[in-house]
């Protein structure tokens, strides 16, 4: 130290005397300030034991002034691994403190063991160490094995018990105990004394118990039962080994009894099959079955023998077993048997329960079959010659088996023929028809059947197989008319063909055919709609002959002509046919009219004309109702009372109006009817209304109070409406059709009649000005006596001696019409009479061109009467409405303009429009 400076000498010394106190760890490091070593380590206990365990302390330390947070450490097993781990965790550490952290090792094993340790903090490099400790070794007892003679073992048996000990430690073992029982069982217990063990070497000692009950048991056996030993694992060691313990043997069926017949056959043979099942059985042994029949009364049971039944095997058998009974059951009557099959019947087998030793079945020994035959019923007791008779008869099968057979039948000298194979099925009955044709001539016919059953085919009873039944035949003649073949031709020499409608002033012939049944003679007499007649043919009919009568007529009328073929003596319904006639082929020659009247004609027709359409609308809306009346009473849908004249059914709100337009073909006249009438009016045969409409429930219609009405305003049924009675003939003379015409204004009267009141009311408004005026109006249309001069025919005509004759070269001689304008001109020369021309335009009251008069163009709008149906009238307006009308005869009168009925004091046709002063 020569040469050194002393205060350098000093700081030395001080260094090395700070190293100096510093404890260096023999291993162990830091990892982020946190510090561990090897040497703080310690162990709790000191000296572990195999198959204990250890707990290990370590100490850490945060040289850090501040806290270090988490800290990872680790405990391992001889190495460090995932596999090895102990306990692993993280912990923080306050600045320049400890914190001790633990992990405990169970199950040590014996001999030297490395225990190491993990350390990390902050991302430095870890920290890894290891210590050792010594781990003594110990005895270990365990029961290895456990042998018991258990086969065949039942209930009450004692077995053998062989047990098996092995000191698996490292330290040898002294005397101890084992004890040997049946789990759950106290009083099972023994203790069987054990010899030392040295460490690594095994025992065998021997036991035996008792089971006392059947099951499966567990048998335990335990080392060292009082801890006389110390072991590794102190109460472990036992073992267990299950032992079943079997009951006396037992024999029970399972399923049901089976006894089975052919499906076809009634004398068997019947076969008896089941399962016969053993429990806890071993080896081979032969079980007899017995079989029994329950049976009542004076009847013996049948004997039958046992069966004998092999069984084999250990534990749970079955054994399928059959027996097939044939003669032993033909002594029993129809009917149902309990049938018994018992296990063991005389007792020669042992067996731990008897209780489930019999079975039954049901045994059915079916009836032979009967086949009843009914009496045979034809489809009529009385029939003509030669027609045909459908018999029917029933045949019923008392049996529980389908039988077959045929049915042997005589008739009419027809004996042993036989019907087709019948199969009946069993309980049940099957009907055979068959259609046969009587002889000629009137006589008893007699029909016979008798069942006979097929070869393989039963029948008990013969007394009732068979029927005998008689019919009377007669020879009545009896005639059908064949609609069908009915034939409308012209009566000339080629006689074609001729349809409706037929031609006014033409002859025709209508021919028709007839069939026969018996025999006989007839007069077929042609008769018109008036009951004239027309013709009568004789016919002699044969049997299956038919016939053709012809009735020849010349149509003489506008109307629908009708024709009735009726047989004088009854032997066919009256035949009936009608045809609509052509009225236009009926016009009136002119060489046959009277100068006077065809002048009549023209000069009132013009002025007529709205009158008599007025009185056609009014006979028309009249006739309709009535009819409607008489045919329509009731509702087709509900079958409510009618008034009438309802559109709507009151009682189930059913459109009558579209139902009177609803038609349909008569079914014995085929012609077309209305659907609503109840009988056809050309043949007069009665129509089931209520089959052409759906029908409807009928509602309860409450009554509304009457409405008080004034005695002026009441209905005046004396009025009486003058006119033609051949109203259909007087309206085509002016041209128009009385149907078309009748149905136009049936339809179309609801907006008439408001056009009518809106006509009223501008007349009242034209009337309420002119009385403010003071003026006097002139009337519309001249007055009647004003369109004449007044002179007569006679006296036109007097003194013309030299008049020339009315000529025009295109006269068709017919009645005038628009083509004979020349003749009507030179007409109203002759009389002085101003008429309306054909080609000239003619406006009457409401400004309505009539179609019927030849030459005017009616304009479409003036002419369209078209309203919705549901549109209907409220009963308001038709109140009121019918309360004009309710005037009495003596008040009113016509006027001479148009022909409209007007009261008398009237001013103005609310008609036409004309004024009277």
């Amino acid at each position: 130290m020569r040469g050194v400076p002393s205060r350098v000498f000093l700081v030395v010394l001080l260094l090395l005397a700070s190293l100096a106190t510093i404890s260096i760890p023999v291993s162990g490091g830091n990892s982020g300030g946190v510090e561990a070593s090897e040497g703080s380590v310690y162990f709790l206990p000191e000296e572990p034991v195999m198959g204990g365990s250890i707990t290990i302390t370590m100490p850490l330390y945060n040289s850090n002034p501040t806290t270090a947070f988490d800290v990872e450490y680790g405990f391992y097993k001889n190495s460090i691994s995932t596999q090895t781990e102990i306990s692993w965790g993280t912990v923080d550490i306050p600045g320049e403190s400890y914190v001790d952290v633990t992990g405990i090792w169970n199950y040590l094993p014996e001999g030297e063991q490395d225990i190491w340790f993990h350390m990390a903090h902050g991302g430095d490099n870890p920290v890894r160490f290891s210590k050792s400790v010594n781990v003594s070794g110990l005895a270990n007892l365990e029961v290895t094995q456990i042998d018991i003679d258990a086969l065949g073992l039942r209930i009450g048996d004692t077995a053998q018990v062989s047990t098996t000990i092995s000191n698996t430690g490292t330290v040898d073992a002294g005397n101890s105990t084992l004890q040997v029982g049946i789990q759950g069982d106290t009083s099972s217990l023994v203790d069987v004394s054990v010899p030392p063990i040295t460490a690594g070497n095994s025992v065998i000692v021997n036991s035996s118990l008792l089971f006392p009950n059947s099951g499966t048991w567990n048998v335990i056996a335990t080392p060292d039962a009082y801890d006389v030993v110390s072991e590794v694992s102190e109460g472990y060691g036992e073992n267990s080994v299950a032992i079943e313990v079997l009951p006396m043997p037992d024999y029970h069926f399972s399923g049901a009894l089976s006894i089975t017949s052919p499906t076809e056959s009634l004398d068997g043979p019947w076969t008896i099959s089941g399962m016969m099942n053993r429990s806890y059985g071993s080896g081979n042994e032969t079980v007899q079955i017995g079989f029994s029949v329950g049976v009542q009364g004076s009847q013996v049971a049948p004997v039958i023998a046992p069966l004998e039944v092999i069984m084999t095997g250990d534990g749970e058998t079955s054994e399928q077993f059959s027996l097939e009974l044939d003669d032993e059951l033909q002594g029993l009557d129809a009917g149902e048997y309990a049938l018994t099959a018992t296990i063991d019947p005389f007792g020669f087998v042992n067996q731990s329960d008897t209780s489930n030793d019999q079975i039954v079945g049901l045994l059915n020994i079916r009836p032979i079959p009967n086949v009843q035959v009914d009496p045979a019923s034809p489809s009529s007791m009385t029939v003509n010659s030669g027609d045909k008779v459908n018999w029917y008869v029933l045949l019923t099968n008392t049996g529980d088996i389908t039988v077959s057979g045929r049915l042997n039948y005589s008739w009419e000298g027809q004996i042993n023929q036989m019907s087709p194979v019948i199969n009946i099925d069993p309980f049940s009955s099957t009907a055979w028809e068959v259609n046969l044709s009587t002889a000629q001539g009137a006589h008893t016919a007699t029909f016979s059947a008798k069942w006979e059953p097929l070869s393989n085919s039963y029948d008990s009873v013969l007394t009732d197989s068979d029927t005998t039944v008689s019919i009377t035949v007669s020879d009545t003649l009896s005639l059908t008319f064949q609609a069908n073949t009915g034939a409308l031709t012209a009566n000339t020499e080629n006689g074609a063909p001729e349809h409706a409608p037929l031609r006014y002033g033409s002859t025709y012939a209508y021919t028709i055919s007839l069939t026969s049944s018996g025999e006989g003679n007839e007069t077929l007499v042609c008769l018109d709609g008036d009951d004239n007649e027309l013709s009568s043919t004789s016919v002699s009919i044969t049997t299956g002959v038919g016939a053709k009568v012809t009735c020849i007529f010349k149509v003489e009328q506008t109307i629908p002509f009708n024709i009735k073929i009726v047989a004088e003596d009854g032997s066919a319904q009256t035949h009936s046919r009608t045809w609509i006639v052509n009225s236009a082929d009926s016009g009136i020659e002119v060489d046959d009219q009277s100068f006077g009247g065809l002048v009549t004609i023209i000069g009132f027709g013009a002025l007529a004309l709205f009158g008599i359409l007025v009185a056609a609308l009014i006979l028309t809306r009249e006739i309709e109702e009535e009819v409607e009346r008489d045919i329509f009473d009731y509702c087709p849908a509900c079958d409510g009372e009618l008034d009438g004249d309802e559109d709507i059914c009151p009682h189930c709100s059913f459109n009558l109006r579209k139902a009177r337009k609803k038609f349909h073909d008569c079914p014995t006249c085929n012609e077309n009817i209305p659907s609503m009438i109840s009988h056809c009016p050309f043949c007069g045969t009665e129509q089931d209304v209520s089959s052409h409409f759906e029908s409807r429930e009928r509602k309860e219609i409450k009554a509304l109070p009457e409405e008080e009405e004034e005695e002026e305003e009441e209905d005046d049924s004396d009025v009486v409406v003058t006119g033609t009675e051949d109203f259909d003939t007087a309206i085509e003379e002016f041209g128009y059709d009385a149907e078309q015409l009748e149905s136009d204004w049936d339809e179309n009267f609801a907006a008439a009649e408001a056009e009518m009141e809106a006509l009223e009311a501008r007349i009242e408004a034209e009337e309420e000005f002119e009385e403010e005026e003071g003026d006097v109006a002139e009337p519309l249309l001249a007055a009647t006596a004003d369109s004449f001069t007044g002179e007569g025919l006679d006296t036109i005509l007097e003194g013309k001696e030299g008049l020339v004759a009315v000529e025009d070269k295109g006269d068709d001689s017919e009645e005038l019409s628009a083509s004979d304008a020349e003749i009507r001109k030179q007409l109203f020369d002759i009389t002085g009479e101003e008429g309306v021309l054909p080609g000239e335009e003619v406006v009457i009251g409401m400004g309505l061109s009539d179609r019927g008069l030849a030459g005017n163009e009616v304009p479409e709008e003036a002419m369209d009467f078209s309203f919705e149906d549901d549109e209907l009238t409220p009963q308001s307006v038709k109140q009121r409405r019918a309360v004009r009308r309710r005037k009495s005869a003596e008040e009113m009168g016509e006027c001479g303009a148009c022909g409209a009925e007007i009261p008398m004091n009237a001013e103005e046709c609310s008609t036409c429009g004309a004024r009277f002063t």
